[in-house]
């Protein structure tokens, strides 16, 4: 599974000066937003002026860019302008398999599941070669079929992207919670997200970063369980064995070995 972040934030491309404050704030990830975030008129400079800093700086985090949808010219030339550079490129309205087809083989992608016609197609979506990961976008998704955007309203199709994403061992971006208000909402809702397997949860505001670190990371105790538990794992000769009382066998020890890789994963 390619490295991935647990609290990527959204940064309009045409707002570069928010970088330093979400890296201040604890951001693991970036993701440039080409898309929803800007207007119409100012997506070539937005484009243009992403382009030339992301050619001259080296940023210490990983940076994802979100372009326009494929359907339109506008995501074309966003496509045509950064698959040079060493992004991996989020792609907006990835519907069925028939969308790799506009896209270089040799580029990593993210697909943005948002419509129910990619729910359908989620399977060879997933399994593309060149693709590392899914993210959920909620917004658009609830939108298409007239739901609300509660957690109980999503939950088919967020099930779907963890399945999918588990079969083809590739990482899982929930989508942001839409109220940078209200803490205790995205709190409820990324402690949701992370218990039914997603690996991050993207973020809108700087103030959200932290909150769904809280829910996504291992704490300290917990990984030294983690480590605890495989040690005594790789010592015994039993497939299944007792530690503190708890009963350990290999789908348990599968889930300790992944509470460390994320660990890792957020150094």
């Amino acid at each position: 599974m390619t490295k991935f972040p647990i609290s990527p934030i959204f940064i309009p491309a045409n707002k570069l000066n928010y970088i330093d404050k979400a890296l201040n704030s604890g951001a693991d990830g970036i993701i440039f937003d080409l898309e929803d975030s800007i207007l119409q008129e100012d997506k070539r400079s937005a484009r243009d002026n992403l382009y030339s800093f992301l050619a001259n700086n080296s940023l210490n985090t990983i940076s994802y860019i979100r372009i326009n949808d494929l359907n339109t010219e506008t995501g074309i030339t966003d496509l045509d302008t950064f698959r040079d550079l060493s992004y991996e490129i989020i792609i907006p309205k990835f519907e069925t398999d028939k969308d790799f087809i506009k896209i270089p083989c040799t580029l990593s992608i993210i697909p943005l599941i948002e419509t129910p016609l990619a729910i359908r197609n989620l399977d060879k979506i997933a399994s593309g070669k060149n693709v590392v990961g899914l993210a959920f976008g909620a917004a658009d998704f609830s939108s298409m079929i007239g739901s609300e955007m509660n957690w109980d309203a999503m939950l088919y199709a967020r099930s779907k992207i963890i399945v999918e994403c588990s079969i083809n061992n590739i990482f899982s971006i929930d989508s942001p919670f839409m109220n940078a208000l209200d803490a205790n909402g995205l709190e409820s809702e990324s402690k949701l997200s992370k218990s039914i397997g997603f690996n991050g949860k993207a973020t809108i505001n700087p103030s959200q970063i932290n909150i769904v670190k809280k829910y996504f990371l291992p704490t300290d105790e917990e990984i030294k369980e983690a480590k605890e538990i495989i040690n005594e794992f790789k010592k015994s000769n039993k497939g299944v064995f007792s530690f503190k009382g708890q009963v350990i066998d290999k789908p348990i020890i599968k889930i300790m070995e992944n509470r460390l890789m994320l660990s890792e994963n957020n150094k």
